[in-house]
Formats: structure tokens, sequence, C-alpha cells
């Protein structure tokens, strides 16, 4: 069965925020928030390199981190407010692809490496060697 990557699903995207939205609060003993339509059109637009744990883990982060019963769009992480769909070329290699998808993943974490692996399904030690040979600064 072939599962097309989060960012092609569109309203699934607004189903999982409010799904994980709800998991996190009841863990917390909290009332889950309620999502902007400019916070839920964000989160629709991103690209998700990280696919459904990307948006599981920023879920669990903004239910944590805020008390807030609506969540708008300078409450989501920074390279979420400020990023677009954007037509990709269709003329990269593997490699190319590979390397820009690793860049964006460290980026969208801040640089954390395992956050990184963990996200990519590698190991650190794999991490380390695709930055070195893609020459990702980190």
């Amino acid at each position: 069965i072939m599962v097309p990557p989060l960012r092609e699903r569109g309203d699934d995207i607004i189903l999982l925020t409010y799904h994980f939205a709800q998991k996190f609060a009841d863990e917390l003993g909290k009332t889950a928030p309620k999502f902007t339509k400019r916070a839920l059109k964000a989160l629709k637009q991103y690209e998700w390199p990280g696919n459904i744990r990307e948006l599981e883990n920023i879920i669990q982060r903004i239910i944590v981190m805020s008390d807030k019963e609506e969540i708008d769009v300078q409450d989501l992480p920074s390279l979420m407010r400020f990023t677009s769909k954007s037509v990709e070329r269709l003329d990269r290699t593997i490699e190319e692809l590979e390397a820009d998808y690793i860049r964006r993943v460290l980026e969208s974490l801040k640089g954390n490496k395992s956050r990184t692996a963990e996200i990519l399904g590698i190991d650190r030690k794999t991490l380390r060697e695709k930055i070195k040979r893609y020459n990702i600064r980190s």
C-alpha cells in the first residue's frame, strides 16, 4: 500500500493536528486548544520533511509549552510561519534531494542531530556520515 507523504494529504493534516492536540492535552490533564484558521493554513502549507512524526512532535511541544485556549500562527515554530510550498525541480539527482532533505530537517530542528536522525529513520553515525559526504553545515 502506497501512503502519500503528509504534505500531499491536505485535510489529514488538520485531523491529525486535532488528534495529537487532544492526545497530549489528555496526557497532561489540560484542555486541548483550538487552532485559528491562519494556524491551520500554515500547517497545511508546510512541507513536512519529517512527515507525521514531525507533526506529532510539534503539536506535543505546543501543548506542553502553552496554556492558551487558541493557537495562532505566532505560536508555531518560526520555520513554519515563513515557508510556503515551492515548486520542486525535477532535474535534481537523488543525492541532491537527500542532501536538501537532511539540511531542511536539521534546520527545522535547530541542528539537533539526535532528533534529525530519529525523524530520518537512521542512526546518528549514518547521519554524521551523510552530513560529511554532502558537506552540510550543522
